[in-house]
């Protein structure tokens, strides 16, 4: 029981801190009185699928599952009480895999939406399709083998006599996770060439190149957590707490890029600040800002390039306008 109260323990405290930064997210872009963007629905949707997911986990972790070791089985008496607990305990374990599934795809999509707005412009636009395809394909492929290991299919939550070890998921687990380090690598890869040719101060770069790189902590994470159920073959406690931190570096990933970006703006001002202008301010045309009316092209160099060319200086007063009060999604304020 001490055991079971410690990983619910760390299991709240993760996904507290992972909705906070989300919820962190979306208040800052309220703050900055921007449009809500697909970005940010898809994180709604993340909250929602993680805090049912700690709800049913909650109670599978209370009253047991069908995932029990040899030795305990010898001297456990199986109850009807027992066996309803662990039974109903079993079926929440697998609606848990198909939220953890979804929140995980659902976070790749925000990084995705972010990385699509930074290459507006830069490469042909098959790449970002077949980057949406390839998360489409292998979420749909994750959730069938979720339900794919165990013949009959009841026995995912029999308790007596003992299912054997597919109940466990290790199948699942194996697939998951090979899926899920395939596509961060994927958006870990996308932007780096890009990120490296944009014309910032060097610091300035490393800090962009480091914010994706953190990725590479999820990777690091889930083969952690891959390893450790192989090498045990169960599900263990260590297991659970590592899925946890998981969801937290998941949910930092995909919106520390967008934070930072919102949080970094208010000190862009004056006419420099006008090479950070998201792309409806930029193209052929006018646009009326605060009143002025100033002609605003970008180089057709996209990311490569990052500055602006104005007929008119913006003024000072005219950035700090916009830095809190923008119209649009700003992802790419950060770049």
């Amino acid at each position: 029981m001490e055991e079971s109260a410690a990983e619910i323990l760390v299991l709240w405290i993760l996904t507290g801190l992972a909705v906070a930064m989300m919820l962190l997210r979306l208040g800052l872009k309220q703050y900055r009185s921007q449009r809500s963007s697909l970005g940010d629905y898809i994180t709604i949707a993340a909250i929602v699928s993680i805090l049912l997911r700690g709800a049913v986990i909650n109670v599978a972790l209370l009253w047991g599952t069908n995932n029990i070791s040899q030795a305990v089985r010898k001297t456990m008496t199986f109850t009807p009480e027992v066996i309803y607990r662990r039974e109903i305990g079993s079926r929440l374990t697998i609606v848990n895999r198909v939220f953890y599934t979804v929140y995980s795809w659902l976070q790749k999509g925000v990084v995705m939406c972010i990385l699509q707005r930074l290459l507006k412009g830069v490469g042909p636009k098959w790449i970002t399709k077949f980057y949406w395809i390839t998360l489409a394909v292998t979420f749909v492929a994750a959730l069938i083998v979720t339900f794919t290991e165990c013949h009959p299919f009841k026995r995912y939550w029999q308790v007596v006599p003992d299912p054997g070890t597919c109940s466990k998921g290790i199948i699942q687990l194996e697939v998951f996770s090979a899926l899920s380090m395939v596509t961060d690598a994927m958006l870990i890869a996308l932007p780096l060439p890009h990120l490296m040719k944009i014309q910032r101060p060097f610091m300035e770069r490393l800090r962009l190149l480091a914010l994706f790189l953190v990725g590479l902590t999820i990777l690091g994470v889930t083969m952690a957590r891959l390893l450790m159920n192989v090498v045990l073959f169960h599900r263990s406690g260590q297991s659970h707490n590592v899925a946890n931190i998981e969801i937290f570096f998941a949910a930092f990933v995909a919106n520390a890029p967008t934070i930072y970006g919102l949080l970094n703006v208010e000190g862009r001002r004056g006419a420099a600040g006008a090479q950070y202008l998201p792309d409806s301010y930029s193209g052929s045309g006018s646009k009326s800002i605060g009143g002025i009316r100033s002609n605003v092209s970008r180089k057709d160099r996209g990311l490569d390039s990052g500055n602006y060319q104005s007929g008119h200086n913006l003024q000072n007063h005219v950035w700090a306008g916009k830095s809190r009060y923008a119209p649009d999604s700003d992802e790419e304020m950060m770049i």
